[in-house]
């Protein structure tokens, strides 16, 4: 189960309902929402929209952040300086690194709300009418998106290779 699935878990547990219920919610049948759960599947866009007028907290579902932005896990085990092995000025680096990652992860966040309204607006009949130049801008996005998935996955792998 990836870490979207648990949490979308907890939450559809925390508002007491079941699979087919929330999977109602957002549209889907009970196996899709099922599949979500398991991390076989990721949610899309509109799905997340629709649930999170149910009451469901996309922001921790999606980032592990609360809409109160407290993160879900500790950011660093709380362990005297000099017993888990780092230097004060590593331990500072260390921390430094999660800070940043946090807020990438909150950034990440609005990006995805700013998405599900995009789709929102897209589906819309209004949109659909004069469509052709929002196709342009959605055509770049796209591209901009592709290009920081792919430079991101870069990085990812490159600093997983450096500490193995």
């Amino acid at each position: 189960m990836n870490g979207i699935g648990k949490r979308l878990k907890q939450e559809r547990k925390r508002l007491k309902l079941t699979q087919s219920a929330l999977g109602a919610i957002g549209g889907v049948e009970a196996n899709a929402q099922g599949h979500y759960e398991s991390g076989q599947r990721l949610p899309r866009a509109d799905y997340l929209f629709r649930i999170a007028a149910a009451g469901v907290d996309i922001s921790r579902v999606v980032t592990g952040i609360d809409s109160h932005n407290r993160m879900e896990v500790p950011l660093l085990p709380s362990v005297p300086a000099g017993h888990n092995g780092y230097t004060d000025d590593e331990q500072d680096s260390t921390e430094s690194v999660v800070k940043i990652i946090g807020q990438l992860r909150q950034s990440l966040w609005v990006t995805a709300n700013a998405l599900c309204e995009v789709t929102r607006l897209v589906d819309s009949r209004e949109v659909q009418k004069n469509g052709d130049h929002v196709e342009d801008h959605l055509r770049v996005l796209q591209g901009d998106a592709d290009m920081f998935v792919a430079l991101a996955l870069a990085r990812v792998q490159k600093a997983t290779h450096e500490t193995h």
